[in-house]
């Protein structure tokens, strides 16, 4: 890692990251995040690193408006489906979930840098303040001090359950450690679990720097499950959505979001609700011309310091393709 990191900054020393920009300035990069916090965590309450310190966040954002155009998930959509390039060296931001830190410690931050974002909400989370089952295993692990490895490797399991075993494992597992996270924002739940509510949504919503996409209603990897339940689960959060915001809803994410998570069938099903795209997690840029659905995200987490952001958004270290 340290001789890497050497590396990297020799690079940055004979401004290849600039040259790479230039090269690739045509195409669109998304970045993902999840949520920010004001805090170093030591234990496994963090151990997907997915919560940014907002120090770090700001830099990023400093780092963007300086190299590159950020622009709104709507925009590149709309240029992608009129067949015309979208602004050269363009960035979309993304946050997934709807953690109340998007609003607490993102939103200021947007605001000042005066760049939009679009966050996807999983509507259980945020409509019933019930905890996402991957937070509730983490929070139980956390509580019971167990170790990173092990909870890796349960999740690792979890994911790949049938979908109706998913629901009755995680409670076998939180009875088996003697923790669990009943409400995200209960008063001794860590900061970083609590979640924002409607409205937080539309203030951010009516700032104009802030959309709203779907992200399912409960939140489960959607290759899991039957048919039937796809259209239920991703109809039922479009619903909420466009209820509480009086706005359409017309992007998708998909939970997990991997090349394993989604397929033909949810695709068909999830195009034919009415969404104009839909966001995967897999590692690229977005080449002109490229279709609005299945986009491509790159993952930003706590391990990302300012140099190593640089050579992912300029190209030199893309490996999470």
């Amino acid at each position: 890692m340290r001789i890497k990191r050497i590396f990297c900054q020799a690079l940055q020393t004979l401004r290849v990251p600039v040259l790479l920009r230039r090269l690739r300035r045509r195409e669109s990069i998304i970045l993902m995040f999840h949520g920010l916090t004001d805090q170093q965590h030591y234990g496994l309450d963090n151990c997907q690193h997915k919560h940014l310190h907002v120090k770090r966040f700001d830099a990023f954002l400093n780092h963007l408006t300086k190299h590159f155009k950020v622009i709104a998930l709507d925009e590149l959509v709309r240029c992608l489906n009129a067949g015309v390039p979208p602004p050269p060296s363009s960035v979309v931001l993304t946050f997934d979930d709807g953690f109340l830190s998007n609003y607490v410690l993102g939103f200021p931050v947007l605001k000042k840098h005066g760049v939009p974002a679009t966050i996807f909400l999983a509507t259980e989370f945020v409509d019933e303040n019930k905890p996402l089952w991957v937070d509730r295993v983490d929070y139980a692990f956390s509580r019971a001090c167990r170790t990173k490895h092990e909870l890796i490797r349960v999740k690792k399991r979890l994911k790949a359950l049938p979908i109706e075993d998913l629901t009755v494992a995680v409670e076998d597992l939180e009875r088996q450690l003697g923790f669990k996270l009943d409400l995200s924002n209960g008063a001794s739940v860590p900061a970083i679990y609590h979640v924002m509510d409607w409205s937080h949504v539309r203030e951010m919503q009516k700032s104009g720097l802030v959309s709203f996409g779907a992200h399912t209603h409960l939140h489960w990897i959607l290759s899991r499950c039957p048919p039937d339940l796809v259209l239920s689960d991703v109809a039922k959060g479009k619903e909420i959505i466009e209820r509480e915001t009086g706005r359409p809803c017309t992007t998708f994410c998909y939970p997990n979001g991997g090349v394993a998570d989604f397929s033909d069938e949810t695709e068909r099903i999830i195009r034919g609700i009415g969404f104009e795209s839909t966001i995967t997690t897999v590692g690229g840029s977005n080449a002109p011309g490229c279709s609005p659905f299945l986009l491509k995200r790159f993952g930003i987490t706590s391990y990302l310091d300012l140099v190593q952001f640089d050579m992912l958004t300029s190209g030199i270290d893309r490996s999470q393709r």
